[in-house]
């Protein structure tokens, strides 16, 4: 009686590799003055192509531009603005065509507030695409004021915890207070407090008085949330 025939199981195939995302077109923007190429596209948090942004710009430049909200992997809150800065874009004629200097360079408008046109206007660099002839500005005097400002802002009403505080050394609230903020407040009222230690599930516990809203904890659990469930 003859053996049944057997059959050997081949190894399964390697898994091909993903393929790169297309090559982008570049774009001539300047940063501090001084003029670079990026591309005119890239991943965002999901790996999808969208429009560069000021803030992966000024990343591309060696400039860096201080935020709390804004992270790679997460997608875009645009709520603390700590990343605001200065910025101008080429002027436009009646002609829609771009006003020259004297030297054929194009004239650069500054973005200045509609109903104060002596104030600057910024914009929140981790939202705001940049355009062709774009100039931003991360270190100009209007941007500095700009980020003072809103430290001053969230500064009004946190705890001075600091020597108490688990996360005091690595505290970029702390770093960007003294790197960007003012040397005194101007705050003499009594500070509102809030709930303390507040559990917001295993791995999160909230102190609403120290949290400054930045609400990458919260995009963090929706995001896992959703990876889990398209994995399942």
């Amino acid at each position: 009686m003859s053996a049944p025939a057997t059959t050997e199981a081949k190894p399964a195939a390697p898994a091909a590799a993903p393929a790169p995302p297309p090559p982008s077109d570049k774009i001539k923007i300047k940063v501090d003055g001084r003029e670079i190429e990026v591309p005119k596209m890239m991943p965002n948090w999901q790996g999808k192509m969208e429009p560069t942004t000021m803030l992966q710009a000024c990343q591309l430049a060696a400039h860096e531009v201080p935020h709390y909200c804004y992270h790679p992997k997460l997608p875009v809150a645009g709520n603390c603005r700590m990343c605001l800065v200065e910025f101008g874009t080429p002027q436009m004629g009646p002609d829609r065509k771009p006003v020259l200097n004297e030297d054929g360079t194009p004239k650069i408008a500054k973005s200045v507030l509609p109903y104060e046109p002596g104030t600057p206007r910024g914009a929140i660099a981790c939202a705001t695409p940049i355009s062709p002839g774009m100039e931003i500005y991360p270190n100009s005097p209007a941007t500095k004021q700009m980020r003072e400002a809103v430290l001053e802002s969230l500064l009004i009403n946190h705890p001075l915890d600091c020597p108490i505080c688990d996360q005091a050394g690595e505290c970029k609230l702390q770093e960007y207070s003294v790197e960007h903020g003012q040397a005194q407040s101007r705050f003499v009222e009594a500070k509102v407090h809030k709930p303390k230690a507040v559990d917001l599930g295993p791995r999160i516990v909230l102190d609403d008085e120290r949290c400054v809203l930045c609400t990458r904890s919260f995009a963090s659990r929706r995001t896992s949330r959703a990876t889990t469930r398209s994995a399942s």
